[in-house]
């Protein structure tokens, strides 16, 4: 029969191995918990996997814990399977090997999806033509026909509003913006690109 008289030193390369052994026959745990902390998520459908072993976690979540545990001296590696709606999850110390203690040192970190807001512009003769997008400013050059993008992204979910904040002089004109307001829903990698801003 095992004996569980822990006082015999073992070498300290060989810590681990006794260590499972001992638990395994005083009746420890020869498995244990893998999980660990998220910041930043408010999406739905993220999902977390280890192999098989597979988590969908909620929205707002600050810390999870996978489903199945995982055997001791056992690898791990934990991945995103599904990332959650409008919004991009990494993982950093998603892999290792499990020991005695359960593994709570893997941080997923989420953060909103931006996307460029951009347009068109014609009929600009003048100078002086700044746009606005809230706080966001954007001055044309004259003579700017072409295309244009706001130095600063929007976020998916957000309501953006494009509009002429100063008028172009020199000559002076008038511009007006169609397609100006909506909510960013998950457009393709290009981002906003419809903003058409027109003056005479």
């Amino acid at each position: 029969m095992m004996s569980c008289n822990l006082t015999r030193r073992k070498p300290a390369t060989a810590i681990a191995v006794v260590i499972a052994g001992l638990l395994t026959g005083c009746g420890g745990f020869t498995s244990v918990d893998v999980g660990g902390t998220i910041t930043g998520l408010t999406g739905t459908g993220l999902v977390l996997a280890d192999g098989a072993n597979r988590l969908e976690v909620p929205p707002n979540s600050t810390t999870f814990t996978l489903p199945a545990k995982v055997d001791i001296h056992a690898d791990y590696n934990i991945i995103v399977v599904s990332q959650p709606t409008r919004q991009t999850c990494s993982v950093v110390n998603a892999a290792g090997m499990a020991g005695a203690a359960a593994v709570t040192i893997v941080r997923v970190t989420c953060s909103t999806n931006t996307y460029k807001l951009s347009g068109t512009i014609s009929g600009l003769v003048g100078s002086n033509l700044i746009l606005t997008n809230g706080s966001d400013t954007l001055p044309i050059p004259q003579a700017g026909n072409g295309s244009f993008t706001f130095p600063t992204q929007v976020a998916d979910g957000s309501t953006y509003g494009v509009a002429v904040l100063q008028q172009p002089t020199v000559p002076s004109q008038t511009c007006t913006v169609t397609n100006g307001s909506n909510v960013v829903n998950t457009p393709s990698a290009a981002g906003v690109t419809d903003v058409v801003v027109s003056c005479i």
